[in-house]
């Protein structure tokens, strides 16, 4: 095949189990003029991906196929539309993508130029990549969607993961008494975050050890809706619970005085330039755990499904 056309990347042709990632030649995206290419230096796996790989979240995200997956990205410019005037050819840049388009499991990616923005310069390139979904589902669920007030308490569940350790800094440095649910060996982790209190999840019933109702909870754990149902009185008056995975009934949650939504993260270019100063600044640390090739993305899925994932699986190109 013409290397000047085509790309390596990981495709799924259908929906179902680990055997569906294939790793193939595909042919190179063209940005229309309001987007731009991106040579990809890094992605970075996301729990997301497996539902979409199964089909689960057709309804929110639906694709056609062959569909390239993984809506996280950092890299180089290519190429810019003829409409792009703040992006040039080899400007380094990240973005959080759009979930029910190709994604970045590939050498090179197509997004709208206001999705992206300069990547931080204190990182690798491809570290950069552990960055986009993280800080704007943290961000918008904490303080978007969570209203979570200076000082007020938060419940994070599933902090130690790729969202959590982010949301537990912005907490703290908004001034919150952050407690967040994790395993033993995530604890040390957390506790050089700042994090004011950890429940074991594997030993402690969090009904039974939140001893005092709090503002928000920030769910990013598997937990089912049943679980996360009987969390919701642990809401002072007016609080809420905002789960990135599965949700919490809304209508309960209404009787009880308290909100429940489901969050998707949404692309912010604003945000992404504030997070790079963050980086760049010291005032954001990254939890990368592991680093895979391309080729071997099925491996963070299969982690995944597991139980055996902690932190930020990155895949490089």
């Amino acid at each position: 095949m013409n290397e000047a056309t085509h790309m390596k990347a990981i495709r799924i042709h259908q929906f179902g189990g680990l055997e569906e990632l294939r790793y193939e030649e595909a042919p190179i995206p063209v940005p229309a003029a309001d987007e731009i290419l991106i040579k990809v230096a890094g992605t970075a796996f996301n729990q997301a991906d497996v539902k979409i790989r199964k089909g689960y979240l057709q309804a929110f995200f639906p694709h056609e196929f062959p569909y390239i997956p993984n809506f996280e990205v950092s890299g180089t410019v290519e190429a810019a539309g003829a409409e792009v005037t703040d992006f040039q050819p080899g400007d380094r840049v990240y973005a959080a993508l759009d979930m029910s388009r190709d994604g970045a499991a590939a050498e090179y990616v197509v997004t709208k130029a206001q999705y992206a923005a300069l990547a931080p310069v204190s990182l690798e390139l491809s570290d950069a990549a552990a960055l986009p979904i993280g800080v704007l589902t943290a961000w918008q669920g904490l303080f978007d969607h969570g209203n979570l007030p200076q000082s007020g308490r938060v419940l994070i569940a599933g902090a130690a993961g790729g969202v959590g350790s982010y949301a537990v800094q912005f907490a703290k440095q908004h001034g919150a008494y952050v407690i967040g649910t994790s395993s033993a060996a995530s604890m040390p982790m957390l506790q050089e975050l700042g994090i004011d209190e950890i429940i074991d999840y594997t030993k402690e019933s969090v009904t039974d050890k939140l001893k005092d109702k709090v503002d928000l909870i920030l769910n990013l754990s598997p937990e089912s809706t049943e679980v996360l149902n009987t969390w919701l009185p642990l809401l002072k008056e007016g609080g809420a619970l905002i789960s990135a995975v599965n949700p919490a009934d809304e209508m309960l949650a209404a009787q009880l005085g308290v909100k429940a939504h489901r969050l998707f993260a949404q692309e912010d270019r604003t945000l992404l330039t504030r997070v790079a100063e963050l980086v760049d600044a010291g005032k954001l640390k990254l939890w990368i755990t592991g680093r895979l090739p391309l080729a071997e993305l099925a491996a963070a899925h299969a982690m995944s499904e597991a139980g055996k994932l902690r932190g930020k699986v990155l895949i490089t190109i």
